[in-house]
């Protein structure tokens, strides 16, 4: 059983058989860039976060501002009220 093994070490290598040194170097640096981009995810979702609290706090203050004083161009709005047809009691 044992010369089994020693001629299997002692074969050459097989066709595309990688090398492994520098394999621990490969694995630390692929971790880094890992651990890079979950970093970058979170910051991507705290900004996130912050620009629709930010949105919301814009609008509900929006919302609960006065509303605005008519203007001096509101004689150009529509009034489907004062259409003259209304008196005339003319649906379409």
């Amino acid at each position: 059983m044992s010369d089994d093994i020693d001629k299997m070490i002692g074969r050459d290598p097989p066709v595309g058989f990688d090398d492994l040194t520098g394999l621990e170097g490969r694995v630390w640096r692929r971790i880094g860039e890992r651990r890079e981009r979950m970093r970058m995810d979170r910051v991507r979702i705290a900004a996130v976060a912050a620009a629709v609290a930010l949105g919301a706090l814009n609008g509900g203050a929006v919302r609960l501002a006065s509303p605005p004083e008519p203007s001096e161009m509101r004689v150009f709005t529509v009034a489907s009220g004062l259409s003259p047809l209304t008196s005339l009691d003319a649906r379409g």
